[in-house]
C-alpha cells in the first residue's frame, strides 16, 4: 500500500512527543514489510525540506504556527501526486480535517481529545480554537476509520459522535531492548543501612499544566512535613517549567527537587533503572508511554486513575493510583512504596510482565489492517 501519513512533527523534532515516538515505531514497521509509506510533518529550525528516516519519507512545510493551514493546502495535492491508497490523518493537538482536502480514504488516528482541559493548558483564544476544532470531528470525519489507544480514548471519541464501530483500539508497544531493568543498578532507599542516598521519586515528561506535575511538588511538601528522606526529580522540559520552579521555591522544597531539563534517552533510561517509583499524574493521556517504559525498566509507578492512565496500570499490579487531585491520596501512596520494600520489589517484579504484554510488532500488525481497511473502503 501507499500510505500518507499527517502528523505535526517527525522524530527529530526537538519537540517530538509520544504521538511521535507511536507514529515512527509503527510506521517505520510497516515501511519495512515493503508498504510506501511518506509522513507529511512541520518544518523546524535547521530541518531538511525532506528526508529519510528509517525507511519513511518523510515531506516538511510550514512551521509551528502555520502546518496545519499549510497541510490541508498541500494533502490533497500529495496524495494525488503520490498515488496513495490511503490518507492517515493524526488528529493530536488539531484536526488537519483531511477529508475535506482529499477524496482518498482516511484513517484517523486519535491520541486523545484536550476537550475541556485545554483551558487549563492554554490562552483563552488558543484554548478556544482548540476546542472548537475538536467540536467539528464528527462532521469532518463522520466517514472514516478511527485508531485509537486505548478504551478510554475510545470512549472519549463516541461522546463527541463517532460511532463505536468506527473506532479500533491500538495500544502502543515498547522498545524492550532499550528500556530494560540492569540488575547491576542500585535503587537506593530509604531503608537502606549502607548507604546514606535517598530514594529517588522520579517524574518524567514534557512539563505542561495539563500534566499536573504540581501534584507531585505538594505531595512532596506533605512527605517532607513527616520527616521522610526521599528526592523528586523531575526529568524534560515544557512551558510549565517556570511555575514548576516557583512552585517547588514557594513550598520550601529547595535542593530536595532537582528539575533536569531535556535529557537524552541514554540518561531517562538510566533514571528508570535507579529510581525507587515513578509518579505519573496527568489529568488526561491517551495511554502511558512513560509507564511502560518505566515497567519495562523493573520499576513501579504510582499514577492517577485518569483517562489513559487507568488503561495502562492496575492498581496492586505494576503499581499504586490514586484518585487524580487527591493530593494526601498522592503523598500516602508514594510513602507506602517508599517504606515497604518488599511491596516495592513485589511490584517492579510485577511490572515487567505488566509491560510485556504490549508489543510494537503488535500494534503494528492491528494499524496494517486498519489501514487496508480503511483503503478497502
Amino acid at each position: 500500500m501507499r500510505v500518507l501519513v499527517v502528523n505535526w512533527r517527525c522524530i527529530r523534532n526537538p519537540l517530538a512527543g509520544g504521538a511521535e515516538v507511536y507514529f515512527q515505531e509503527v510506521f517505520s514497521r510497516l515501511a519495512g514489510r515493503g508498504h510506501a509509506v511518506t509522513l507529511l510533518a512541520e518544518r523546524f529550525a535547521g530541518s531538511a525540506a525532506e528526508e529519510m528516516i528509517d525507511g519513511i519519507r518523510v515531506i516538511r512545510a510550514g512551521g509551528k504556527w502555520t502546518f496545519n493551514f499549510t497541510a490541508g493546502r498541500l494533502v490533497g495535492r500529495l496524495a494525488d501526486s503520490l498515488g496513495a491508497d490511503v490518507v492517515v490523518d493524526d488528529l493530536n493537538k488539531i484536526p488537519f480535517f483531511s477529508p475535506w482536502h482529499t477524496r482518498k480514504p482516511v484513517l484517523a488516528i486519535l491520541m486523545h481529545l484536550f476537550r475541556g482541559s485545554i483551558f487549563r493548558e492554554a490562552l483563552p483564544p488558543l484554548a478556544a480554537y482548540v476546542w472548537l476544532t475538536e467540536t467539528m470531528i464528527p462532521l469532518a470525519y463522520r466517514n472514516c476509520r478511527f485508531a485509537v489507544l486505548s478504551e478510554s480514548s475510545k470512549q472519549d471519541t463516541v461522546r463527541v459522535g463517532i460511532r463505536p464501530e468506527q473506532i479500533t483500539i491500538i495500544p502502543p508497544g515498547t522498545d524492550f531492548a532499550r528500556f530494560r531493568p540492569d540488575p547491576t543498578a542500585r535503587r537506593d532507599t530509604s531503608d537502606s543501612a549502607v548507604s546514606p542516598a535517598v530514594p529517588v521519586v522520579l517524574h518524567v515528561g514534557r512539563l505542561k499544566r495539563y500534566k499536573s506535575a504540581d501534584h507531585l511538588l505538594r505531595a512532596a511538601r506533605l512527605l517532607k512535613d513527616k520527616g521522610l528522606a526521599f528526592r523528586v526529580v523531575i526529568l524534560g522540559d515544557g512551558d510549565d517549567a517556570p511555575r514548576l520552579r516557583a512552585l517547588a521555591a514557594k513550598l520550601g522544597l529547595g535542593e530536595q527537587v532537582e528539575f533536569t531539563g531535556f535529557v537524552p534517552e541514554s540518561e531517562k533510561v538510566s533514571w528508570y533503572r535507579r529510581a525507587a517509583l515513578l509518579v505519573e499524574s496527568s489529568a488526561k493521556e491517551g495511554w502511558g508511554l512513560i509507564v511502560m517504559e518505566a515497567n519495562a525498566c523493573g520499576l513501579p509507578v504510582v499514577v492517577a486513575d485518569s483517562p489513559g492512565l487507568r488503561d495502562s496500570s492496575r492498581d496492586g499490579v505494576n503499581g499504586l493510583m490514586y484518585r487524580y487531585g487527591d493530593i494526601p491520596a498522592l503523598a500516602e501512596r508514594i510513602e507506602r512504596l517508599l517504606t515497604d520494600a518488599a511491596l516495592r520489589g513485589r511490584l517492579g517484579a510485577q511490572a515487567l510482565g505488566w509491560a510485556r504484554q504490549w508489543t510494537w510488532d503488535a500494534a503494528a500488525d492491528k494499524m496494517e489492517a486498519a489501514v487496508a481497511q480503511s483503503a478497502g473502503g
